[in-house]
């Protein structure tokens, strides 16, 4: 029984994307959006609760992927095509999304298998980069802005050529590391949960923080000619 927990929160992980073209098909994208959020957290409770049983194994590494590419590729892209980009060109633009994260799963894996996991993430994660995409439609449906459409467009292209790059990401923070840089990464994750929960509007910009601290932090390292290792 033990053996199915991680598996069980796999398998809502893809009821959540199942869900969520159901409700992108019928135009509810806001709350299509917010199932990919919540399979964002199956995604992340899977994969920790393997570790911490021991239940890692090649079978859940491979499910997860191609779970992972149904709810965090096909999904979003899906939804971002349906609600801005209803064209042949948006659906070359919605492919590319799904492409890059493609390519992105498979390179985890590759580094996985071959033992080659370290402090960070290779590129931005394939369900932070959905939840980010999806969650512009649901900003844009509380907050209507000019330019909606291009602006889609240019987010698709940025986290998309972020998923496939070398930058390094941060993982969830540790709650019980005391250094200064612990710290705000624990202040950041309080913060966000904190505004998110007062109003959902607040999750886009708070998560735009988090796609462009790979840029950041590359530019910070360039600077002072730093050294890291992935994930």
């Amino acid at each position: 029984m033990r053996q199915f927990i991680p598996t069980a929160f796999t398998i809502g992980n893809l009821f959540c994307g199942f869900l969520a073209l159901h409700y992108a098909f019928s135009g509810n994208y806001v709350p299509a959006a917010w199932l990919i959020f919540l399979g964002a957290v199956f995604d992340k409770m899977d994969g920790q609760l393997a570790r911490v049983m021991g239940r890692d194994s090649q079978f859940g590494l491979h499910f997860d992927s191609i779970v992972d590419a149904c709810t965090f590729g096909i999904v979003p892209a899906a939804i971002i095509y349906q609600a801005h980009l209803p064209t042949g060109w948006g659906l070359a633009l919605a492919f590319v999304f799904l492409l890059c994260g493609a390519m992105r799963l498979a390179r985890f894996n590759t580094l996985s298998l071959d033992g080659e996991r370290g402090e960070f993430y290779m590129g931005l994660a394939i369900p932070t980069a959905a939840v980010c995409l999806t969650q512009y439609v649901v900003f844009v449906k509380a907050w209507p802005i000019p330019h909606a459409t291009p602006l889609a467009v240019l987010l698709i292209l940025v986290l998309s050529f972020l998923m496939v790059s070398r930058l390094d990401y941060d993982s969830v923070p540790n709650f019980r590391g005391t250094s200064l840089s612990d710290r705000f990464k624990q202040l950041y994750f309080v913060t966000t949960v904190g505004l998110t929960i007062y109003d959902g509007i607040f999750f886009f910009p708070m998560i735009l923080v988090y796609v462009f601290s790979g840029s950041i932090r590359w530019i910070f390292r360039l600077v002072h000619g730093a050294v890291t290792q992935h994930a």
